[in-house]
């Protein structure tokens, strides 16, 4: 039995309507809840690989501007010094920066090594936060930088590149706003054998 036109019109509207609802709610849960990135630089080497390591990470805590934990490996805007909108991490999302053709390489990851109210400095390649000797397992490279004592400010995070010789980060650009969180990475999901949650 054949359909009429009007049963085959409606059929492709609800299929349009299911398509259309499915964009909307993957758009959605990309911007607000969850995002996926490609590791592609240096400066967290050993943690991640410069290629072909892929994470997933959370974001709602961060819209509302929340304070991570020591240690938390997170997706930050370098660009410090201005405010961050709703509508940048709309359009940074991965979905939407694949359609615009953008890299987004503003967008770095880092380890979170002070929060607000922290004294941080470096001496001879060691790290002190609030006079304490960090050990930090997870590096490579020197930390050649002095660092003169620092308060991290209100609203503020310090962060820094597990491989501390090819780093760019909170010794280069300061604190950074937590307002400049993207989000913090909580699963290496790619390539399959390094499957690891953090």
């Amino acid at each position: 039995m054949e359909m009429s036109e009007t049963s085959k019109a409606y059929v492709l509207l609800s299929w349009a309507k299911q398509i259309v609802l499915i964009l909307l709610l993957t758009l959605f849960i990309s911007t607000l809840v969850i995002q996926t990135y490609d590791i592609n630089d240096v400066s967290m080497q050993p943690t991640f690989d410069p290629q072909g390591n892929r994470v997933l990470v959370f974001l709602t805590p961060y819209i509302f501007e929340a304070i991570p934990n020591h240690g938390d490996i997170v997706i930050i805007d370098s660009k410090v010094h201005r405010g961050r909108t709703f509508s940048e991490r709309f359009l940074e999302s991965p979905i939407v920066s694949i359609i615009r053709g953008d890299i987004n390489e503003h967008l770095w990851i880092k380890r979170v090594v002070g929060l607000p109210g922290d004294k941080l400095e470096i001496t001879n390649g060691r790290v002190y936060r609030n006079n304490v000797e960090l050990v930090e397992d997870y590096i490579t490279g020197k930390t050649n930088n002095v660092l003169n004592p620092i308060v991290v400010p209100e609203g503020h995070i310090f962060v820094m590149g597990d491989n501390r010789s090819r780093s760019s980060d909170s010794r280069h650009i300061g604190p950074v706003p937590v307002s400049n969180i993207q989000g913090r990475v909580i699963l290496r999901f790619f390539p399959f054998n390094k499957i690891t949650t953090y």
